[in-house]
């Protein structure tokens, strides 16, 4: 009789709710059990699958323990209300029954699919976790800007996570707690425009870089040929040809010296940057292989205490503080044209294509749309203006003109985000970003005294400017010079950047660059009548060479002893209005205002009273 109410009455388990819970957690075992098989059946580790099966999957194991518990409490709460311990009775099961035997029939098919269904949704999600589509477009607008940047780049066939996400448990933390963060940025809108670029949680360069780049494989010379068109009609072609010294001072490859000397092979460089974005370095040190401190370099523009630099946290040089944009590169508006003419998207003889192409894609538009109409009509603008023949004959390639300008502002230029080429520094190479000269600026000065050098020959052969030439073809040796200005007196000394800075056109002309006023009459004259050393200031030509014998320099005027520039202001020269003449004069500030002195005082003549 105990053993019949025993029975009877039961575990409190026995009910629909606790079977679901206990269905659940017994399927997420099985989750976990395949998710690890799969694994460790791998190629190389997968950082996202860990994401299932540590922790999706052992949450549906947690849910359907609940369900579970909440079933027995549930049967608990329904015993004592009907004031009995039985149990509710199983489902009866007899295969001799027809309308049983075709229940479990169903049973075993749709559980048997529906198992076969969660193993391939599972296995796809997984998939799908670490492709770059989820990377890249599932938080659309905010990822748009680097996934675009990134589809165009040498690297469009690695897969995001071989570089982002890393093996192991610390950076597999690091990567939940940083996406958990982002995803609630996009959920509620929080996200900072431009998204900052995360230096300080990059994984070093030896795991990732190194795994198909090592710096000590690169030894010699590699010779690079940069295609370029000038900024006139006729579109000229050229190409600048250099060798780059990529040696990385390894003895094994001979000991040769080049850009990869930086790099963790025999020697080890740390420093100091005051900026998030590693621009400003105004401290760094040398040691050997052994660890020995070889050498300290320190900024002459760094006007603070030294001693407190060096006792900062220092950063190891690695591949990305200099390729820190291997993969979401944003190509400068004239070296995107340049690529396109040499492809041939653009059109080089299409007069002035150069120039106009890139003259629309250096300005700012308030949105895409508006971008694209901007590019539209200022192209098509500027041929049906000036070249109306060329226009109706050619609108095919000034078409293309405008599709491909379209293209290069669309993978490089974000309004939303407020990207666009000036955002995120380059640090490879030194032309639209300082880069090198971060460091080789001639103004890092060791204790000893020794400036470190800034010679361009460190690190590649001095350019040669050529006719463009076929892909790899040498070209002949030239006299022209390699620069389009010569870069004399200070012009030698001011950084590449300064000038060729990303998202502007470089300067054509001294008044482009110096913002003179081309209107004033001198202006025609070459800089060279005045300036008698290139690239100075001075020394200058006395005005007298050229003006003694038209106006006699006004000696006889009422400022006879007065020097040009002190009513002159050089390269506008002509004197209007009355705030040069109330520099001095600042009692007359009420006589005959608002008229201008000249209109009244003839100041070439004697005394210099009125006509």
């Amino acid at each position: 009789m105990a053993e019949e109410a025993r029975i009877s009455r039961g575990g409190l388990y026995r009910n629909a709710v606790s079977l679901l819970g206990a269905l659940i957690a017994t399927g997420s075992i099985l989750l976990i059990v395949f998710a690890i098989a799969l694994e460790y059946s791998a190629k190389r580790p997968s950082p996202y699958l860990g994401v299932f099966t540590y922790m999706l999957f052992p949450a549906f194991f947690g849910i359907g323990i609940v369900v579970f518990l909440y079933g027995m409490r549930r049967e608990s709460l329904r015993r004592r209300k009907v004031g009995s311990e039985e149990a509710l009775p199983y489902p009866r099961l007899d295969l001799n029954d027809p309308v049983h035997r075709k229940r479990f029939s169903y049973v075993v098919l749709g559980g048997t699919f529906l198992a076969i269904l969660m193993t391939f949704v599972t296995y796809n999600a997984f998939l799908y976790s670490e492709s770059v589509p989820f990377c890249g477009t599932l938080c659309h607008t905010v990822m748009k800007p680097e996934y675009s940047a990134y589809l165009a780049s040498p690297h469009a066939r690695v897969a995001c996570v071989d570089c982002h996400v890393g093996h192991g448990a610390s950076w597999f933390v690091k990567a939940k707690i940083s996406g958990l963060r982002q995803v609630f940025a996009v959920a509620f809108n929080t996200y900072p425009t431009p998204i900052p670029t995360p230096i300080e949680n990059l994984r070093p360069a030896r795991e990732t870089c190194e795994e198909c780049h090592w710096p000590a494989k690169f030894f010699g010379t590699q010779l690079m040929q940069n295609p370029h068109f000038r900024y006139n009609e006729a579109n000229t072609a050229e190409q600048i040809s250099l060798g780059v010294k990529t040696g990385g001072g390894d003895s094994a490859l001979g000991g040769t010296a080049g850009i990869h000397w930086h790099m963790i092979i025999k020697n080890r460089v740390s420093y100091v940057a005051t900026d998030k974005q590693k621009q400003v370095i105004p401290y760094f040190e040398v040691r050997d292989e052994k660890g020995k401190l070889e050498a300290v370099y320190t900024s002459l523009d760094y006007k603070e205490s030294t001693e407190e630099l060096a006792k900062m946290e220092k950063d190891t040089m690695d591949c990305m503080d200099c390729h820190n944009r291997p993969t979401h590169i944003y190509y400068p508006p004239d070296t995107a044209v340049d690529r396109a003419m040499t492809t041939g998207l653009i059109s080089r003889t299409l007069p002035w294509a150069k120039k106009v192409v890139v003259d629309a894609l250096v300005r700012e538009y308030p949105s895409t749309a508006k971008a694209h109409e901007g590019l539209k009509s200022e192209i098509e603008g500027f041929y049906r203006q000036k070249y109306p023949a060329v226009f109706q004959s050619r609108k095919a390639d000034v078409d293309k003109a405008v599709d491909t300008a379209i293209g290069i502002y669309g993978r490089s230029v974000f309004p939303d985000m407020k990207v666009n080429w000036k955002t995120y520094p380059s640090n490879i190479g030194h032309r639209n970003w300082p880069g090198c000269f971060r460091c080789h600026d001639g103004r890092h000065v060791s204790k000893t005294g020794k400036v470190l050098s800034m010679d361009c020959t460190e690190c590649h052969t001095m350019p040669k400017r050529g006719p463009l030439m076929p892909l790899g073809a040498v070209s002949p040796e030239s006299q022209m010079p390699w620069h389009p200005v010569a870069l004399t007196g200070k012009h030698a000394l001011i950084l590449c950047s300064k000038c060729h800075s990303a998202g502007f056109r470089p300067p054509t002309d001294c008044a482009e660059c110096h913002k003179f006023d081309t209107s004033a009459p001198m202006m025609r004259m070459p800089c060279t009548d005045c300036h008698r050393k290139p690239g100075n200031v001075k020394p200058l030509a006395a005005c007298a060479e050229c003006h003694d014998t038209v106006y006699g320099l006004h000696k006889k005027g009422a400022h006879p002893d007065s020097a040009c520039a002190d009513c002159h202001k050089p390269h506008s020269w002509a004197v209007t209005g009355r705030e040069r003449c109330l520099e001095c004069h600042s009692d007359m500030k009420e006589h005959n205002a608002p008229d201008a002195c000249a209109e009244c005082h003839d100041f070439r003549k004697k005394g210099g009273k009125g006509k």
